[in-house]
């Protein structure tokens, strides 16, 4: 049991993606915690950390900047070698009240533990120095990039009717995408004191920040904790933490919306007018979604001889679950062009499976003027989608 829990800690100080600094006052490459205990005799008193993602979208990175309250408030100095440990990050340096701190830079391997994806990841180190005289505070600042990594979230068997219709033509079915900044907040433990934490993420106004509720971030990420504020251009979000009893890594996910509107694809039908008077019908028309389970479509359709007719349509569809076909229910207004201009009611029930599918529609015309006549159709096509 002692063993695992010394694996448990050791894991905390190694496995950030854009962590606290760990502090030792023995050597730096080598941090064994155990639970309730301080490394140092120097207090964090509180540490501010900021990310600026305003052009997350074009370079996927984040600007960082973590500043750290300190104090030696015994009447020895105190030497800490310290390092900030990171996954995806660059361009780390260190300051202390404003004068640079030499970094050494270098790697490790996270070792096997409890925290899910992180684990077993290639870590970045930044190693420094620290003297802090007696009776004295100040300030450390760590600042740095960290690229962002794109979250992948398994659709399943379950594809949009949009999507599975229009599998040449349409856009991806995710509706978002979302990023992953994962910052451990366990380091700051080797540090004496119970600090608070300030989190500060910038990001563009039309963005959301949140955090995933679990460690394998394959679920959506949730705005529980996080305090949002619209700054013109661009948003802020603002969480607070006790060190003491904050969770050993906080996950930060950043959410771009995608258009509420999906592109769709050309529709190609062929078939025939059922009834008195049937024959040969073709159909041309393009069909995109908005929102995502709605399909709205411009048709034509002709006989080639003289019967041309337009028709906006707007349908319910339901999503194909693997073998289960994509069912559509539908109303749109028909407008015959040829043989003579005339409007009507559509009603229209398709099912597809993938790009394929059958459709049949009824057209009812109503008697507009004296001397017309109401009349309907029904047309039965066999329709594909690109």
């Amino acid at each position: 049991m002692t063993a695992r829990l010394a694996s448990f800690f050791c894991l905390l100080v190694a496995v950030p993606a854009a962590a606290n600094v760990a502090a030792s006052t023995r050597t730096p490459a080598a941090f064994t915690l155990s639970p309730g205990t301080a490394r140092t005799r120097s207090e964090v008193l509180g540490e501010e950390l900021s990310f600026d993602c305003l052009e997350a979208e074009r370079e996927e990175a984040c600007r960082f900047e973590a500043r750290y309250r300190l104090r030696n408030g015994t009447s020895e100095a105190e030497v800490i070698d310290a390092a900030f440990l990171g996954i995806r990050v660059r361009e780390v340096s260190v300051e202390f009240d404003g004068e640079p701190l030499p970094v050494e830079e270098g790697q490790m391997d996270s070792p096997e533990g409890a925290l899910g994806r992180l684990t077993r990841t290639s870590v970045e180190r930044f190693g420094f120095t620290l003297t802090l005289p007696p009776g004295r505070g100040g300030e450390l600042v760590v600042r740095g990039v960290v690229q962002l990594e794109r979250r992948f979230l398994p659709s399943g068997y379950e594809w949009p009717a949009v999507q599975a219709r229009h599998v040449l033509l349409s856009s991806d079915r995710r509706r978002a995408t979302h990023w992953d900044i994962d910052y451990l907040l366990g380091p700051i433990r080797s540090w004496a004191g119970s600090p608070e934490l300030h989190v500060t993420v910038r990001i563009p106004s039309a963005w959301e920040v949140g955090s995933s509720p679990d460690t394998s971030a394959r679920t959506l990420p949730e705005a529980t904790g996080w305090q949002v504020r619209r700054e013109g251009a661009h948003a802020v979000a603002e969480r607070r933490l006790e060190a003491a009893s904050a969770p050993e890594w906080l996950n930060i996910a950043l959410t771009q919306r995608k258009p509420w509107w999906i592109p769709g694809g050309v529709q190609l039908g062929v078939g025939a007018r059922l009834g008195d008077g049937s024959r040969f019908m073709a159909r041309l028309g393009y069909q995109l979604a908005a929102p995502e389970s709605f399909l709205h479509s411009l048709s034509v359709e002709t006989d080639f001889r003289e019967q041309l007719v337009l028709t906006p349509l707007t349908q319910y569809a339901t999503p194909q679950i693997l073998i289960i076909p994509s069912l559509g229910l539908g109303v749109g207004v028909p407008v015959q062009v040829l043989p003579e201009a005339r409007p009507g009611l559509r009603l229209l029930v398709d099912l597809h499976f993938g790009p394929v599918g059958a459709v049949l529609s009824w057209d009812h015309y109503p008697r507009l003027r004296e001397g017309s006549d109401p009349f309907s159709r029904l047309t039965l096509l066999l329709q594909g989608g690109l």
